[in-house]
């Protein structure tokens, strides 16, 4: 049997905890009474909201849009009545402004949205439809995906990776969307394929999967389409490491995968492009998984954007009296939050809701050097010194914080309970603070 493909240096084996949702099929959630849809939900400049308080608006309606920077729109999985535009703190401290909607349960759609169409196989008219539908990476990152399909002239792109590692611990949304839907996936990834200049697929899968892997493989009768089991090691899913685990190829620092040709797509990604070309359906439900044992009912369900977590809460029975800690994402670069009222939005891939028991939580120590965050670290940082010159603001000594992704494996593995992650992440936002008041002074 051959070595299953990998990245190159550093990375961790966290207890996976798949086991509390891997099994569980997807449920199509209820859309609750209200909804609170954040205007903006991608890496770009802000959305501005479209809609005034008693508009009465439809199903699929754009609601809040930018044609700035990184252009995308927000759009209303419901009918009814706009009641309230505010300004809600997400996690990471980021002030959104949510535009709050009373469904009218009517769910009368937008003019000719939700209508199958012929699939049309113009690249410009590919581009045309995602940024219409509002769809952006869905694995967490947030780019709009009509942007990454369409790199600069100069760097063409010939390989298409599918990322399906879903390396997160407790995360299934992924793998229950291959396992549920894969004809929809594979038609998908053809469709892709058949509209854009790239020739080849692969299909990268965490071996802690085998189910999906083998139900893809039983389909697949593209020979442009490779499904490849790679090894379950974490962050295995994170974009250069996967790149390079699958074709060898490595991206430069600071440098994106069209460097080397090549365009990375999140499993819900694709769902949503081929919902958006087939249907005109933009993007206004996803897959996510709600997890952890401080939850009592456990599942993998399909809501509505917006839907506030404490009626996700409520469809997955509650919360156990011992649950501690609320997780958006998975537990390794997932944001703690407190506020049930929040909505999720187009990256929430899950719901963390986690016990002492799954947290063991010990106080901060010094730093003993033992070196073990240098050989996790998947990029070949030295996290120790970044934590230091982060917390001292050492601006001339801080430029590697911007090549840390922020996987957390260094604190992970820290005995002193250091959380180095954390105060680099912070380091990073004061240090492109700092680059810009330099710049801006010249």
């Amino acid at each position: 049997m051959s070595r299953l493909k990998t990245f190159s240096i550093g990375g961790i084996h966290p207890s996976g905890r798949k086991e509390l949702t891997e099994e569980k099929k997807l449920e199509r959630m209820p859309v609750p009474e209200i909804l609170h849809i954040p205007v903006n939900q991608h890496i770009g400049a802000p959305c501005v909201p479209l809609v005034k308080v008693g508009d009465r608006i439809l199903k699929n309606q754009i609601i809040a849009k930018t044609e700035n920077g990184l252009p995308s729109s927000v759009h209303s999985p419901i009918s009814g009545e706009v009641i309230e535009i505010k300004e809600m703190i997400f996690p990471g401290k980021r002030k959104i402004h949510v535009i709050i909607v009373k469904n009218d349960k009517q769910y009368e759609k937008y003019e000719g949205t939700e209508i199958e169409n012929e699939l049309t196989n113009d690249f410009n008219e590919l581009l045309k439809i995602v940024e219409n539908a509002g769809i952006i990476g869905m694995g967490g990152a947030g780019f709009p995906t009509h942007v990454k399909l369409n790199p600069p002239k100069d760097k063409p792109v010939d390989l298409f990776i599918i990322n399906a590692a879903e390396c997160e611990p407790y995360l299934n949304a992924d793998y229950r969307a291959m396992i549920e839907f894969p004809e929809k996936l594979m038609n998908g990834i053809k469709f892709i394929l058949d509209t854009t200049p790239m020739k080849k697929v692969i299909i990268g899968i965490e071996s802690n999967k085998p189910l999906a892997i083998k139900t893809l493989k039983e389909i697949n009768n593209d020979s442009r389409i490779d499904i490849v089991p790679v090894k379950t090691r974490y962050p295995q899913g994170a974009e250069k490491q996967l790149i390079y685990a699958l074709s060898k190829r490595t991206v430069p620092i600071r440098k994106l995968p069209f460097e080397v040709g090549v365009i990375v797509q999140n499993v819900g990604t694709v769902l949503a492009i081929y919902d958006a070309a087939k249907m005109n359906k933009p993007l206004i439900e996803r897959i996510l998984t709600v997890s952890g044992k401080g939850i009592k009912e456990p599942k993998n369900i399909i809501a509505a954007i917006g839907t506030p977590i404490k009626d996700i809460i409520e469809y997955c029975g509650g919360l156990n009296d011992n649950t501690e800690y609320a997780v958006n994402g998975g537990p390794m670069m997932g944001k703690a939050f407190d506020n049930f009222e929040l909505p999720i939005t187009k990256t929430t891939s899950g719901l963390l809701f986690l016990t002492d028991e799954e947290c063991e939580e010990s106080e901060e120590s010094a730093c003993i050097r033992c070196s073990k965050c240098l050989l996790v670290c998947p990029m070949g940082l030295n996290p120790t010194t970044l934590m230091d010159v982060s917390k001292k603001r050492i601006y001339e000594l801080m430029d590697d914080v911007l090549d840390c992704i922020e996987c957390g494996s260094c604190t992970y593995v820290c005995p002193s309970n250091r959380d180095l992650a954390d105060n680099i992440i912070k380091g990073k936002e004061r240090y492109n603070k700092y680059l810009k008041r330099s710049k801006k002074n010249g």
